[in-house]
């Protein structure tokens, strides 16, 4: 009977132990346990504004884009953060809802269909030969983070060459990147998705003038008039600028704040 009871006393204090310890955290977390949701983010297309006044749009040109390549570093769905230069991390809680190369590609596509710079442009042209390729490359896809302050960073390289593989234009991403004032990761992919936005109509324009230009060249056109009516960079830039304000948010320069 001793030893019985003796037993049956040791599991009553383990048992009282596990019940002392459980209530012991869920007082530390709030009086429940708090599941950290996984949350995904996408980046896609925004309204554009394009300035140029002589454009001729759409040219009679087909284009495929081509997937852009990107770095292993940053072909996976979790978003990195890059803590110093020689360090980063990732947080299986915040990822992409479509794999970086496969996104930016989609946002660059639905850019330039939007623009209606081209009579046509697909991902792949079957029975035909397209008169241009857009190829490019993310050369980064990351939030900075110093611990208090961060940043969203976004450098692409673009290029659109012929059928002989010569290019006949390029662009990379300026700025490439946007200071953000809250830790929460919906802003910085906010930031992503301007400077997305913002680098899209600066290469549309100059885009679009180096396609009118080539027209002109072609059809022995004069110049001068095109050379007169074409606007300014500061002017692209200018007129090309993003709102000022949002729903989420406002914009100062090179500088995303959220609303109080």
């Amino acid at each position: 009977m001793s030893r019985y009871a003796c037993s049956r006393g040791a599991w009553t204090a383990l048992i009282l132990l596990a019940l002392a310890a459980s209530w012991g955290c869920s007082q530390l977390l709030g009086g429940r346990a708090q599941i950290r949701d996984r949350r995904k983010f996408i980046i896609e297309a925004q309204p554009a504004r394009l300035n140029l006044a002589n454009s001729e749009r759409p040219y009679q040109l087909r284009v495929q884009i081509d997937r852009f390549s990107v770095s292993s570093l940053y072909n996976r769905d979790q978003i990195i953060f890059r803590l110093t230069p020689e360090e980063i991390d990732d947080d299986r809680f915040n990822q992409w809802a479509v794999r970086p190369g496969d996104m930016i590609t989609s946002a660059v596509a639905d850019y330039l269909r939007r623009a209606g710079l081209f009579s046509d442009v697909r991902e792949n042209f079957l029975n035909s030969t397209p008169d241009f390729t857009l190829t490019g490359t993310i050369n980064a896809i990351e939030r900075y983070d110093s611990g208090d302050r961060w940043f969203g960073r976004l450098d692409i390289t673009m290029q659109l060459v012929d059928r002989q593989n010569q290019i006949f234009w390029q662009y990379r991403f300026d700025p490439d990147e946007i200071e953000v004032y809250d830790a929460d990761m919906v802003f910085t992919v906010q930031a992503l998705r301007e400077l997305l936005r913002q680098n899209m109509e600066r290469a549309i324009n100059g885009l679009d003038r180096a396609l009118l230009y080539r027209k002109a060249v072609l059809e022995g056109r004069d110049l001068t008039e095109l050379l007169e009516g074409s606007p300014t960079e500061d002017s692209v830039q200018d007129t090309a600028s993003v709102p000022q304000e949002t729903l989420d948010y406002q914009l100062l320069p090179g500088k995303l704040v959220p609303k109080d």
